[in-house]
């Protein structure tokens, strides 16, 4: 079996890219495209033009459109070769596409004589691809940039990663429902106060920390007034990194000027974000990314991007993690079914899932931290070339996407049912017993809590805690607590 599309090109052409996946062969055992066990294999005899340039319009045309491989390719292909090409099919499509992404990509002009006739075509298929709603139409090849971002920062992400999942529209639609049906003003403002505070403390613990109280409720605020940031600046960035991180020293005035990493237990690098001399750059094309809401991104696309995309540029030496859970909110605010003072606890949810979270993370940092050629050292690692900012401008967004679905999707169908059950039922138990029996309520409450902690019991030590009162009373706490929190009848 032989290469061909990206596969051969990064093989043949050295290319410094992370690895394309499915890779691309011909097999004289198939007599179809056939896509199996990370292989996507094609017939003998399938039409292809043994160049570089060949095996870029094989790919663009069979594999999708792979901006970091296709960058990487035009080093070594010349604006002529392009232009031969498009005078012998001017209308062809994988031509006109790789014309424009040339120019797109590169900053420049291919000045090209032939002017294609056909009709407009997009830049990514919409069927396979989401893309922006409102492409921007350029008419020297009759292309309609519809990418999901700018030539300085642009994920992509396949259709098929949700296809068959709940609409995020139908999610904030049982959110809204949960929240403003059935319920008290009471109890959905504490159920509100409880899921920010839960937001706030479960992002902190991501990072095995525990804030103080002081720090609790600025991140709370944080997340409170997040419609007040719908633009993110690098100005609003350092000011929001000011709020979230563990100390003054930690406090930035800019995005960083200094390179760093990440390293696991054992002093071994786990992570080489853009050095410092590109991330202005990156940062630039990540905020005109993040701050586009006029283009028509898919919200729950654009938010993962946006948020795993600053978490990859690392653009702070500390509290990137904070922020990057942050812009889950931010870009979610922007959605109309979304009310402003209601917040889906997707750090709390996370929490619970942090294998899966690190498997996201590390699907982009593994792959990238290996194009570093770097020593080992005493204090820093001793670089000696990193890795191309089209590694971090470019990759494919498809498992971050999936995630934050994920991620949304329980917190909506379980973790925020849950809470307002928890205060139904701690509602209806406490107000039964302060009926019942003349006790202060910081006690009644108590004991509701310590009952529903042990699965309706009070163990003997919390009775021994409360030995002033008769068992008559402990008992019937418990039966309450059994009741309004249906312990037993699952």
């Amino acid at each position: 079996m032989s290469l061909v599309g990206y596969a051969y090109l990064v093989e043949q052409l050295t290319l410094a890219v992370k690895p394309v996946s499915p890779v691309a062969q011909v097999s004289g055992t198939v007599s179809q495209r056939i896509e199996a066990q990370g292989k996507l294999l094609f017939p003998h005899g399938v039409a292809l033009q043994d160049t570089p340039l060949g095996h870029l319009e094989f790919a663009i045309k069979h594999e999708g459109i792979n901006l970091e491989v296709i960058d990487a390719a035009f080093e070594h292909i010349q604006p002529a070769e392009l232009l031969n090409r498009l005078a012998q099919t001017p209308n062809g499509e994988s031509i006109r596409r790789l014309c424009f992404l040339w120019e797109w990509l590169r900053g420049d002009s291919l000045d090209a004589p032939t002017t294609p006739t056909g009709k407009y075509i997009d830049l990514f298929p919409n069927d396979i691809y989401f893309t922006a709603q409102h492409g921007e139409r350029h008419k020297t090849y009759r292309i309609t940039n519809n990418a999901l971002g700018n030539a300085q920062f642009c994920p992509t992400v396949r259709r098929d990663v949700l296809a068959g999942k709940a609409t995020l529209e139908s999610l904030l639609a049982q959110a809204h429902q949960l929240f403003y049906q059935g319920h008290s003003a009471a109890v959905y403002q504490r159920a509100i106060h409880y899921l920010y505070l839960s937001e706030t403390r479960s992002s902190f613990a991501i990072e095995k920390e525990t804030p103080s109280a002081q720090k609790e409720e600025r991140f709370v605020q944080l997340l409170q007034r997040v419609h007040e940031y719908p633009q993110l600046t690098e100005d609003d960035l350092v000011i929001l990194q000011n709020a979230v991180v563990r100390d003054v020293y930690s406090q930035e005035a800019s995005y960083r000027w200094r390179q760093n990493w990440l390293e696991n237990s054992l002093g071994r690098v786990t992570y080489f974000p853009p050095p410092p001399a590109v991330l202005q750059h990156l940062m630039q094309g990540w905020e005109t990314f993040t701050n586009d809401s006029q283009r028509g991104v898919d919200i729950l696309v654009q938010a993962a991007c946006a948020a795993f995309g600053f978490v990859y540029l690392h653009p702070f030496m500390d509290g990137n993690g904070r922020l990057h859970r942050f812009m889950f909110h931010q870009v979610l605010a922007r959605h109309p079914q979304l009310p402003a003072d209601m917040i889906v606890p997707v750090s709390a949810v996370i929490m619970q899932n942090i294998p899966a979270y690190h498997e996201v993370l590390t699907g982009f940092s593994q792959p990238i931290t290996r194009l570093w050629d770097y020593r080992r050292a005493e204090i820093e690692p001793y670089i000696l070339k990193a890795a191309d900012s089209r590694s971090y401008r470019f990759f494919n967004a498809d498992r971050e996407v999936a995630f934050l679905h994920q991620m949304l999707q329980q917190a909506i169908e379980v973790e925020m049912p849950q809470e307002m059950a928890w205060l139904d039922g701690y509602d209806q138990a406490t107000t039964a017993l302060e009926q019942r029996f003349d006790l202060p309520k910081k006690d009644i409450a108590a004991l509701v809590r310590m009952a529903w902690g042990n699965g309706g019991d009070l163990s003997k030590h919390r009775r021994k805690q409360y030995a002033h009162l008769p068992d008559s009373v402990l008992d019937e706490v418990e039966t309450v607590v059994r009741q309004a929190f249906q312990f037993g009848n699952d």
